[in-house]
C-alpha cells in the first residue's frame, strides 16, 4: 500500500465500519437492559400482588384449615408464576446471545472482506 490516499481511504472506512458496529452494539445493549428491567419489574409486581393477597387471606380467615389451604394455594400460584418468569429470563439471555453473536460474527466479516480487499489492491500495485 504505497498510495497515501487509499490508505487514508481504508483508515475511513474502518473507523466509519467501527462507529457503525459500536452503535450497532449499543442499541443491542439497551434493548436488552430494557427488556430486563421490564422482567425485573414484572417479578416485583408479581411478588407484591402475592404479598397482599396474603395479608388479605390472613385476615380474612379465622379457620386454620382453611387459612393453610389458602396459604398453599398463593405459594403454588407464586411458585408457577415464577417459573414462567425464569423461563422468559432465560428465553431472554439466549435471544441476547444469539444477538451478540451475530454482531460478532458481522463485524468479523466485515473486517475480514476490507482486510482481503485491501490486500488484494496492494498486490496489484
Amino acid at each position: 500500500m504505497k498510495d497515501p490516499k487509499a490508505n487514508l481511504e481504508l483508515i475511513k472506512e474502518f473507523g466509519i465500519n467501527g462507529y457503525e458496529n459500536i452503535r450497532t452494539l449499543a442499541e443491542i445493549n439497551l434493548r436488552t437492559w430494557e427488556q430486563l428491567i421490564e422482567k425485573q419489574m414484572d417479578t416485583f409486581g408479581l411478588l407484591v400482588d402475592t404479598g397482599i393477597e396474603q395479608l388479605s387471606v390472613n385476615s380474612k380467615s379465622s379457620d386454620p384449615k382453611e387459612l393453610f389451604n389458602s396459604q398453599v394455594a398463593l405459594s403454588k400460584s407464586l411458585s408457577e408464576n415464577l417459573a414462567g418468569k425464569g423461563r422468559d429470563a432465560v428465553n431472554l439471555a439466549t435471544q441476547a446471545g444469539n444477538e451478540y453473536r451475530s454482531w460478532l460474527e458481522n463485524g468479523i466479516n466485515t473486517f475480514n472482506s476490507k482486510v482481503t480487499a485491501a490486500a488484494e489492491e496492494a498486490l496489484k500495485q
